[in-house]
This record gives C-alpha cells, structure tokens and sequence, in this order.
C-alpha cells in the first residue's frame, strides 16, 4: 500500500516526477503563466478596444480546442517534447479562458476608483497597480477559482500517473490484478486528487478575503 501511495504521488520509479505532484507543479506553473499574460492581454484589449477583437477571436477557438485535442495538435506542429509541448498547452488553455475573464472585469472598473486615483495623485502605473489590479482580481476570483479547479483536474487528466505511466499500470494491472486492486488504485487516486482540490478551494477563500480586506483599506 505504501508502494502505491507513492508511486500515485511521485510517480512510478523511472517515471518522476509524475503522479499528483506533477499535476500539482503543471497547473501552477501552468495558472501562474496565464495569469501574467493574462493580465497583459487584458490591459492591451481595454486600452485599444478596436484591436481587441483580433485578439479575443483566437482565444475563442482555444475556449472551443478540446485540451487533448491542443496538446496532439501543437506535438505535430511544434516537434517539442512531450512535457513541453503539455505545459505549453496547458498554458495556452489556462490563458484562454483567464484572459478573457481579466479583460471583461477590467473593462467594468468603475469611474469612482478612477476618480480616487485622481484625488489621490496617482500615475497611472501605481493606479494600475494599486488599485485596477486588486480590484480585477477580487471580482474575478470566484470565476478565476472554477477555472483553477478545471485545470488542476486536467492537468490530472494528463499527468495522473503519467502519460506514459497511465498505460503501463493498465496493463500492469490488467495482467496480474483483480478488481479489488482495481479499485484501490482508483479509489486512492481520486481521493488524492480530491484533497488536492479541496487545499485549492481553501486557498482561494483565503486569497478572497485577504483581497476584500485590501480592497477596503484602499476605500
């Protein structure tokens, strides 16, 4: 059982990492990718709203691209390694659908705020900074959040044992196991992931009331 556990977390031995720390590594790097080009994307779309269409109409088609579908697409196209071409994907996936989200919020910051950033002499970096961003951020966690939760469950999808390892436990399993090995690789499995989701929702409870506190000393 301790072999299981793991080989579920870390990954098989000539497979590492894999498993739930390299679902967990590849959507943070994966989130944290997208959240930065994320927010360029959407500072350009609300300064220049008429090139704003030519940017979100490829976006649209990634929204619309199955992830699997992304990642065999850029493999061909692109030739680079698997892991690579998995982060890439799963980062242009990310940033599709964080994006548009930060571009919709961004263009609704209210005059009052720009308002305050007046009164308060600011430029429009430290008002961009202190003020557009927390707020960008604060009304769009909730929507933010459901995406993180998608994306640590496909990065799963993706990397639960590895992609290579995904393949050789089936066939491990199906040569020598019974079914009740069966379920308590899956059981565990999903247990393992399910942890993993409920530490991100707590996070981003956390990070919404540290925003909501920031936002009011701010106001």
């Amino acid at each position: 059982m301790s072999d299981l556990l793991w080989n579920l977390l870390f990954g098989l031995p000539d497979q590492r990492p894999g498993g739930l720390l390299l679902s967990v590594l590849s959507a943070v790097a994966a989130g944290v990718a997208a959240v930065l080009v994320g927010l360029v994307y959407a500072t350009v779309c609300v300064a220049r709203p008429a090139i704003s269409l030519c940017l979100q109409a490829p976006l649209a088609i990634l929204r619309g691209t199955p992830l699997l579908l992304l990642i065999f697409a850029l493999a061909q196209v692109t030739g680079l390694p698997l892991v690579l071409t998995g982060f890439l994907a799963l980062t242009l996936y990310s940033l599709s659908h964080v994006g548009e989200t930060l571009r919709s919020y961004l263009a609704a910051y209210p005059r009052g705020l720009r308002e305050q950033a007046r009164l308060l002499t600011l430029s429009p970096v430290q008002e961009w900074l202190r003020l557009r961003v927390p707020w960008t951020f604060r009304r769009s966690v909730d929507a933010l959040g459901t995406h993180w939760v998608s994306l640590l469950k496909d990065t799963g999808a993706l990397t639960i044992l590895g992609i290579g390892e995904l393949t050789t436990v089936a066939r491990m399993l199906g040569e020598h196991a019974t079914t009740s090995r069966w379920a308590l690789v899956l059981g565990t499995a999903s247990a393992l992931y399910l942890a993993a989701v409920l530490v991100l929702m707590r996070l981003l409870a956390f990070l919404k009331v540290r925003l909501t506190g920031r936002e009011a000393q701010l106001t």
